[in-house]
């Protein structure tokens, strides 16, 4: 059960990446609050659908390419179109993959940026005029971005490149609207899930909270940003990863071998 803001209810949101995993927890938690959100998908339009059904009138699904830019400037006019004003930009599209720097390819590093960098300065460009003069945009990164991911480079660089991004701009656009970032680790997903299996097991041990997060973690901490009870917090990344990037005792470690 999500905690109820009261101030959320009756403002408007864009939330990417709003049929599977993160994204549609955060979608799903916003409409409950009493938003009025357009979902941007890719794939996964049934679930989108689904979501939209139980909501009339308040959810709005619009499939988008985000690794173009004339699909994100479509996203944000269409979501303008359909909300007016925007209060609320959450941005938790994102793609995942293998990339060993040995075979790293040109289509694979620039997709990855596309997708998980890009797409936000695009986004964000067409949508401040929509967001001022009392807005919240809240990103979603990674732990990867702030400590590095073996064999996932490239991965690790597009959520840095956004974290510095998020940065910039809360200083850029404050007081009008703040920005922020949500930091996951490892969040039980179907992205991620099949990953999970494999290494479940050696992860726990390093966990200081020994588990591996539920989607409602991550959707607890984008309500708190997108709300009034965190209106002097920006700039700010907030980690939600179970204490991952704490330093783990030896014994722990040793453990997790």
């Amino acid at each position: 059960m999500n905690p109820t803001y009261p101030d959320l209810k009756g403002r408007t949101a864009l939330v990417t990446g709003a049929s599977s995993g993160i994204g549609l927890g955060i979608a799903e938690a916003l409409l409950e609050q009493g938003l009025r959100v357009v979902l941007q998908f890719k794939s996964h339009e049934q679930e989108a659908r689904a979501l939209a059904a139980r909501f009339p009138g308040a959810a709005f699904f619009v499939q988008a390419e985000l690794g173009s830019e004339r699909g994100c400037t479509d996203l944000a006019r269409s979501a303008r179109e359909t909300l007016g004003k925007v209060d609320l930009f959450v941005h938790s599209a994102g793609i995942w993959n293998d990339g060993p720097i040995e075979s790293m390819t040109a289509a694979l590093l620039e997709e990855m940026f596309r997708v998980n960098t890009f797409s936000a300065f695009y986004l964000l460009r067409e949508l401040v005029p929509a967001l001022r003069p009392k807005g919240s945009v809240v990103l979603v990164g990674s732990t990867a971005g702030e400590r590095g991911e073996s064999r996932h480079s490239h991965y690790a660089a597009s959520k840095g490149a956004l974290q510095s991004m998020m940065m910039s701009l809360a200083v850029e656009l404050a007081p009008q609207v703040r920005v922020n970032l949500v930091s996951p680790g490892w969040v039980h997903t179907q992205m991620a899930d099949a990953a999970l299996s494999r290494i479940g097991p050696n992860l726990l041990p390093t966990l200081p909270n020994k588990r591996v997060a539920r989607v409602e973690d991550i959707v607890n901490a984008v309500l708190y940003l997108a709300s009034d009870a965190s209106g002097h917090v920006l700039g700010q990344v907030l980690s939600v990863s179970g204490g991952a990037l704490l330093v783990v005792p030896r014994g722990q470690l040793k453990a997790a071998e």
